[in-house]
């Protein structure tokens, strides 16, 4: 689920790019969840609120009291790199954005073509992420772009990197999946999770890789895995 917040104090505003937003995510096949904020103390107590989810933020810059700007600095300051987006009507911000490492700077009116062309750039560079996985013992990383497939055996997961490395750890399948963008990973098999990019061909029973390996695929998820296939072929 890839998680978005919008923050905007004039309600039409609002109201129309968050509209605009979910029907770019629904065409695209983007599984994700708006959350929508009528200024940035809204916003402040959401993000200090323990286990909230946020993947990208699409921020308005003129704002009554605290403006979008200011709030992007002190989330920078106190180390907070959230991903976010400027919306506004004056470009005399931009420069602004650099400073806090914003992805890109729309101005209102938004139009369609370029919120769509910043939300899938934000949402392949969110793909791209990193994931920790903890264990009483030990802990393992690796970048979700780098991941051929996944297996578990015997209670021990093994994550396949593209550089022919295995990462191991004791953590159930299950706990991994809710990690990994939906739209790139797909089960395959009961013990396995495929990464769509490293696929090269599927067949009845099996699933060919761009490392020439062969993992297995069961005949119930096999249109679920060719259905996934084309719609990740088709976005890119």
């Amino acid at each position: 689920m890839y998680y978005i917040g919008i923050c905007d104090d004039e309600p039409i505003f609002l109201e129309n790019l968050t509209e605009m937003t979910k029907n770019i995510l629904a065409e695209t096949g983007i599984e994700a969840h708006i959350r929508t904020f009528r200024g940035t103390g809204e916003l402040e107590e959401y993000l200090r609120t323990p286990d909230t989810s946020m993947d990208l933020l699409l921020l308005d810059i003129l704002m009554e009291g605290q403006n979008g700007y200011e709030f992007a600095r002190r989330l920078r300051e106190e180390g907070n790199q959230l991903p976010l987006v400027f919306v506004t009507n004056v470009i005399d911000y931009a420069p602004g954005g650099y400073k806090v490492e914003a992805l890109d700077y729309l101005l209102k009116p938004v139009s369609r073509r370029e919120l769509k062309e910043v939300l899938l750039r934000a949402y392949r560079r969110y793909q791209h992420q990193t994931v920790v996985l903890r264990s009483p013992s030990h802990s393992v990383s690796f970048r979700v772009d780098e991941v051929l497939y996944l297996d578990i055996h015997n209670k021990e997961l093994a994550i396949h990197i593209a550089d022919g490395s295995i990462l191991h750890i004791s953590v159930p399948l299950n706990s991994l999946i809710s990690k990994l963008p939906p739209q790139q990973f797909i089960r395959c098999y009961r013990s396995h999770i495929v990464s769509l990019p490293a696929i090269t061909s599927i067949w009845r029973y099996g699933i060919e890789l761009k490392n020439h390996e062969t993992i297995p695929l069961s005949r119930s998820y096999y249109h679920a895995v060719q259905n996934a296939l084309l719609n990740w072929a088709s976005s890119l």
